[in-house]
């Protein structure tokens, strides 16, 4: 008897394609669906660095490595945020508990192409 071949049907492909919509929309704590709640802390640097200074290229200000790097450091102050999530070209940070003005469960927001800050969310 010669074998055959089924193909799946279209509302199979459907089903899969919401089960796996489903099960990435339950990030919890690990999604980057946290909205910057407020701007920049006044008292946070313009750009974090690595703390190894030669990923950073001049003049484009742009960090080099693959997605976001940690720690990086305040410039000036020397503190360190370390790296807690990471999505699409941003980085979500935790600083040291009082830096910046930082509350707990708050988190430093960051592009990770450039250090630069661009605010606060939630953990």
């Amino acid at each position: 008897m010669p074998s055959r071949i089924l193909a799946p049907s279209p509302r199979a492909g459907a089903l899969l394609a919401a089960t796996v919509v489903a099960a990435c929309s339950v990030g919890g704590s690990g999604s980057m669906r946290s909205v910057i709640e407020s701007p920049a802390p006044v008292t946070a640097p313009p750009r974090f660095v690595p703390l190894d200074s030669a990923k950073v290229i001049a003049p484009a200000d742009t960090l080099v490595g693959d997605g976001c790097l940690s720690p990086l450091a305040d410039p000036v102050t020397g503190i360190q945020i370390i790296l807690i999530r990471s999505e699409s070209g941003l980085g979500d940070y935790l600083a040291p508990s009082g830096s910046y003005g930082i509350k707990d469960g708050q988190l430093i927001r960051l592009d990770c192409n450039t250090g630069r800050v661009l605010g606060i969310v939630r953990r």
